[in-house]
Formats: C-alpha cells, structure tokens, sequence
C-alpha cells in the first residue's frame, strides 16, 4: 500500500477503506477470520506512520474500525494490542477516562494472555497516565511494579530488545515524576540512566536504531528541563537543542513541538521576548491540529507574553 498519508484527503481514503474491510469481516461469518487478517494487515502498514506523524485524530478513527472487527472474531490478542494503542492516543489527546478504560483492559488480557513484556507496558501506560493527572504516587506504584516483574523476568529468560526498551524508558518516567516532586537529585539519576541504557540499546540493536531513536528524545527534554529549574541555562539550551535536533531528524512533531515551547520559555527568562514570541509561534505551527495540549499551552505563552510587553 504506497499512500501519502500526510495528505488529509488520503486519511480519508483510508478510513473509507477500512471501514469496507471492516464491514466484510462482520458480514462474512465464513470468512471473518480471512477478512480481518487482511484488515490487520493494512493497519499495521499505516499504524506506526500515522502514530510518528501525530495523526492521532485519524488514529483513533482508524483504530476502533480494527479493534471492532477484532472483538467480532475474539481475537484477544490484537484487542489487547490496540486498546493500549488507542489507549495512548486518548491520554496524547488528554481523554483521560477513556484512556483509563482502554489501559485497564488492556493489562487485564495481557495478564491472561501471560506476555509480561506488554504488561509492564501497560503498567508503564498507567503510570504515564497517572502523572498526567498529577497523582504521583499511583505513577511510582505502577513503575515500581513493572521493575519488579522485569527483574524478576531478568533472570529467567534471554535479554532482548523489547526488555532493553523497558529498561531504558522507565528510568525517564519515573524520573519524571521525582522532577515533578522536586527530588532533583533522584530525577537526575533517573534520567541519565534512561540515556545510558537508551545508547547501549541502540549500540547493541543497530537494526533497530531508527525505531528506538524515537524515545530517546524524552530524557534529553526532560534533562534540559530539570537544568531549566536549576537555573543552569546554558546547560538546559544544551540539551534543549540536543533534543530539538534530533526531533526534527526523525520529524517526531510532539517533541518538536514541545521543545520549541521550552525553548520560548527559556528565551524569556533571559529578557529575550521577541526571541521568545517567534519560538512559541513556531511551536503553535507545528503542533498544528493535532497536538492540541501543546498548541494551546503555546498560545497561552504568547498571550501572557503580550500581555506583560503591552502594559
């Protein structure tokens, strides 16, 4: 399937033909099984390039389409694959309850599917989504208890690169949270860990360096903040621009963005207000429509900003 999706007029073709996939795998009682193999198969083509370009709008439109059709044939496995997708996509676009719904059932089949590795996945999603909420407790709960199955699972079965994963981004989450609590020293540690781990990943996973570089970008915003609140901004630019470079090498727009904003914030501490307007601007353009938390936490900058130039 060779489409363009960042035209929208090709998200809309999309959907259109997956809904015509959909419908023949819940008309044909026969040849259900056959008709959503073919479905699946033209999600997974499109999934991850509408998940990377922030389409998450069409994603979730796509999405339910395929996890409908997979509760019609009780595939289990691909239903607990997309509701953690989808899951994620609600908590991207701050649907915190559905997203809540989408998490917890997802855990709940991984658990009776007995695959640990999604499963710390999907603690890790809750604890994600806890933090988004501002309960920090809850968050170091469900990390905790993903660090526990993984070292537990460490010793049992061979490394590979979905563990070297775990290992890598929960240190960032959870260092996330200690910055969020204003630990520094704990969220410091987390974090350089969650970097140390991410290179050694991509050095022993070369094959997958492209894939893996996405999440990297994490902890080098998260570091550049925690300078930011240091008061170390020669530092907090470092990794800021580290960050913003790397977002636009694999064009990951929610970093980007979110960088850009970070980047404003630090244009104004240092007096440089026009600096600061251009960086927010940019950060609303490439937000755009779809990454709205950030957009209107770009827009509320400029105002603010404008505000204090006027009077």
């Amino acid at each position: 399937m060779n489409i363009d999706l960042t035209l929208q007029e090709e998200r809309a073709n999309l959907f259109s033909d997956l809904s015509w996939f959909a419908q023949m795998c819940l008309s044909q009682n026969g040849e259900s099984e056959d008709s959503f193999k073919l479905l699946f198969k033209v999600w997974e083509k499109v999934s991850e390039k509408l998940w990377f370009e922030c389409y998450w709008n069409d994603y979730l439109r796509c999405g339910n389409i395929v996890l409908k059709a997979a509760r019609h044939i009780n595939d289990v496995k691909v239903q607990a694959q997309l509701l953690g997708e989808l899951g994620y996509a609600c908590m991207e676009g701050e649907d915190f309850f559905q997203a809540q719904q989408c998490f917890q059932e997802s855990l709940q089949k991984y658990q009776l599917l007995k695959e640990f590795s999604k499963e710390c996945k999907l603690l890790r999603y809750l604890g994600n989504l806890a933090n988004r909420q501002k309960q920090y407790e809850i968050a170091l709960e469900h990390y905790h208890t993903a660090w526990e199955i993984l070292k537990t699972k460490r010793s049992q079965i061979p490394i590979d690169d979905q563990l070297a994963l775990h290992e890598s981004e929960l240190p960032n989450v959870i260092g996330c949270v200690y910055l969020e609590l204003r630990d520094f020293s704990a969220s410091y540690q987390q974090f350089n860990l969650s970097l140390k781990n991410y290179q050694i990943l991509l050095e022993d996973y070369p094959n997958m360096r492209i894939r893996y570089r996405y999440y990297q970008a994490d902890p080098l915003m998260n570091l550049g903040k925690w300078y930011f609140l240091q008061g170390d901004y020669e530092q907090a630019r470092r990794y800021y621009q580290d960050c913003l470079l790397l977002s636009k090498e694999i064009s990951r727009n929610d970093t980007m963005a979110s960088t850009l904003l970070s980047l404003a914030e630090l244009a104004e501490v240092e007096g440089n207000k026009e600096e600061a307007l251009q960086l927010a601007s940019e950060s609303e353009r490439v937000a755009g429509t779809e990454i709205t938390s950030v957009r209107e936490r770009a827009a509320i900058f400029k105002e603010k900003l404008l505000s204090k130039t006027i009077f």
